[in-house]
């Protein structure tokens, strides 16, 4: 940790995860905040340019932070750090008095009448103000983004006047429409995707915040401010149908992918997708890394057919599907047992088979492990969405058409090639229900917020993986930590945080994770484990032993060597 203090500045670093630092600048919400962490962020991406640092992947804002990711096999860890140091030092001088026409301001049309509005009534009643009193405090002034997580665009606003607080919803709606405008607490925002969601809508917008056709793919950034003005019942009924004009135009522009040859869904077992390497870089926008839960077993499965290691598979999760091949194709499975049978003659693991036209593979549900993967040579062709072909359910992203694989759907098997051919990595070992595992980590970002009591109650406790765990995060079940409350100022979310509940029970962030969060974070998977996590199943038992980041890095080395 480096730290240094002064009249007007006081910051610091923490290493957040074998793969990221935090430069942390305070404890508040402030505009102040803000403009330090804007300048900072300036300087860094200057100065990474000009110093030509290696292995920067992305740098996230958050309310009091901003969080360096890395590349750890690449990236000089002293320099990151000295050169974090060094804009840290000089943002807190050049930020001081922000010049406000360097600010960007967006302008947002929000309809705040009937259908689009239907908890107006509910704010008023709490609020004590006539609706159109509401309307124009809301619409009265310039929000600050502060930054922008939980989904691919949503922007955490500061700024609402006080007269408008809100509790949220005593039950949470299961789907909020995209462009609907709330406010929850103190907070108020935009949901750019449907989602669930517990605030209070008193409007929508018909603008696309968010579209992964578009570059970039979120209208605005960190930093910038919003301007929401009332527009009227059929004035948003017309631009949103100029909105959808555009959108299909956008569609029909995009290349064709016909369904040629490759292999068709007969059943699609629990949970198919396809999976890559995923879209890191794009933290700060509030889309998740995604790509596949155990990279291990994924890269194995490439290297056997030839494709390179960032090439999209199947990813299977709990059963088998059953795939019919209207193509022939060399294909490998790795990772969980899932006992495939080729026509129904059993297929090894680990080993390149060959599948011919009319073929069917099946399995069923595994009997060791988790989650099998199924590379085919040529790799899968859908196209890709912000540079990746993973799907990520949640933001229906990637993949084909965001969601899971289905029986009757079609899959192009595509033409890539390695090109030179690489070691193969140890299949991984597949855990089963009742056994227990020891998984490594590094301090987390929170860590010191913890007393030594605690951190030695979480090391020594055995903790059971949950059924509620899914691809956003890894639940246990357990003795809770006696840790009290747990809440943060939300901040940046590594890859295997493992955020402390307020129940007092840990979560592994995983791949589908949100970028930010509001839960302290005890510590953080290593990335060789991630891999071994992911292939628990339910009633696996877990055990968290901490490591130093050398060890981490040499763990990561060694998997693929």
């Amino acid at each position: 940790m480096s730290e240094q203090t002064g009249a007007q500045q006081s910051w610091h670093i923490v290493e957040a995860s074998q793969d990221s630092y935090s430069v942390i600048f305070g404890e508040t919400i402030s505009e102040q905040t803000n403009a330090v962490i804007r300048r900072f962020c300036a300087l860094f991406t200057e100065s990474c340019t000009c110093e030509s640092l290696a292995g920067i992947v992305s740098l996230v804002p958050t309310y009091c932070a901003a969080t360096i990711y890395v590349d750890p096999l690449t990236a000089d860890s002293g320099a990151v750090y000295r050169t974090a140091e060094r804009c840290a030092q000089s943002a807190f001088s050049a930020a001081k008095n922000p010049d406000a026409a360097d600010v960007v301001v967006h302008t947002i049309p929000v309809c705040y009448d009937g259908e689009y509005a239907p908890d107006m009534k509910t704010v008023s009643a709490h609020t004590g103000l006539l609706i159109e009193d509401i309307i124009a405090l809301h619409s009265g002034r310039d929000y600050l983004i502060y930054m922008l997580g939980f989904l691919p665009g949503f922007a955490y606003l500061g700024g609402m006047d006080e007269r408008l607080i809100t509790p949220r919803l005593t039950t949470p709606r299961t789907k909020i429409p995209a462009g609907s405008v709330a406010i929850g607490g103190a907070q108020t925002g935009v949901y750019p995707l449907e989602s669930p969601g517990g605030w209070q809508i008193i409007g929508r917008t018909p603008l696309a915040l968010y579209d992964s056709r578009r570059t970039p793919p979120v209208l605005y950034k960190a930093g910038d401010k919003i301007r929401f003005v009332p527009i009227s019942a059929a004035s948003y009924t017309h631009m949103a149908e100029e909105q959808r004009a555009a959108q299909t135009q956008a569609i029909f522009k995009k290349p064709r992918f016909v369904a040629t040859g490759g292999i068709r869904m007969c059943a699609a077992g629990a949970c198919t997708t396809v999976q890559d390497a995923g879209r890191p870089g794009l933290q700060a926008s509030g889309v998740s890394e995604s790509g596949a839960m155990d990279r291990r077993s994924f890269v194995l499965a490439n290297r056997l057919v030839g494709n390179p290691d960032t090439e999209a598979a199947l990813e299977l999760t709990l059963s088998a599907p059953h795939i019919r091949f209207t193509t022939p194709c060399d294909i490998a499975i790795t990772g969980a047992d899932m006992q495939p049978l080729l026509d129904g003659t059993p297929v090894p693991q680990n080993t390149l088979v060959h599948a011919r036209a009319g073929n069917i593979l099946t399995g069923a549900f595994a009997v060791a492990g988790l989650r099998s993967y199924v590379a085919f040579r040529g790799g899968i062709s859908v196209p890709p969405v912000l540079g990746s072909r993973s799907t990520n359910v949640q933001c229906g992203l990637g993949g084909l058409d965001g969601c899971k694989l289905q029986a009757g759907d079609e899959l192009v098997i595509g033409n890539a090639r390695a090109e030179k051919d690489l070691p193969l990595p140890h299949p991984i070992r597949l855990p089963c229900a009742g056994e227990t595992v020891t998984i490594r980590v590094t301090k987390g970002a929170q860590y010191d917020c913890f007393s030594p009591q605690v951190v030695a109650q979480f090391t020594r406790a055995v903790y059971t993986v949950s059924a509620e765990s899914n691809r956003m995060g890894i639940r246990f079940l357990g003795t809770p930590l006696a840790c009290g409350k747990t809440d943060i100022i939300s901040d940046a979310i590594p890859l295997g945080a493992v955020q402390i509940t307020s129940a007092g029970l840990p979560v592994v962030m995983a791949q589908d994770r949100q970028t930010c969060g509001g839960y302290a974070k005890i510590a953080c998977v290593i990335r060789a484990d991630m891999a071994l996590l992911a292939q628990c199943p339910p009633q696996t038992n877990v055990q968290f032993t901490f490591v130093t980041r050398e060890e981490a890095n040499k763990a990561l080395q060694e998997q693929y060597s």
